[in-house]
C-alpha cells in the first residue's frame, strides 16, 4: 500500500499484511488521514472485515480519531466491519478518553 510521507516529521506507512488485515505504522494526524481514508477505504468499501493494526502507531490526534470513525461508518454502511487491534497505550488511552472504546471493536493478539 505505500509510505505516505506528507511532511518531514509527519509519516504515516500504511501496509497490507494479508487476511484482510492493515498495519499502520508511525503518525495518524491531519497532515496523513486523508491518505489514510482513501487507501483503507477501498477494503472497507468491499463489505469485509478489515484489521488494522495499529501497534505501531505512535500518534494519533483527533483528526485520527474523525478518519477512523468515518472508516468505520463506510465499513458498517458496506456490510462489513473494522476492527482495531493491539492499539498502543497512548492510542488506547486516547479511545478511553473519547469513549471511542465503546464505538470500536478492539482485539488483542496475545
Amino acid at each position: 500500500m505505500g509510505n505516505v510521507t506528507v511532511e518531514p516529521g509527519t509519516q504515516l506507512d500504511v501496509e497490507a499484511v494479508g487476511g484482510g488485515m492493515i498495519r499502520l505504522c508511525g503518525e495518524l494526524d491531519i497532515r496523513t488521514c486523508v491518505k489514510l481514508e482513501q487507501v483503507v477505504g477501498i477494503a472497507v468499501d468491499e463489505g469485509r472485515r478489515v484489521v488494522l493494526d495499529l501497534s505501531e502507531l505512535t500518534f494519533c490526534d483527533s483528526t485520527g480519531l474523525a478518519g477512523l470513525v468515518r472508516l468505520n461508518k463506510r465499513a458498517i454502511t458496506a456490510g462489513g466491519d473494522l476492527v482495531l487491534r493491539d492499539p498502543t497505550p497512548r492510542v488506547q488511552t486516547l479511545l478511553g478518553l473519547t469513549g471511542l472504546d465503546r464505538l470500536f471493536t478492539i482485539e488483542t493478539s496475545a
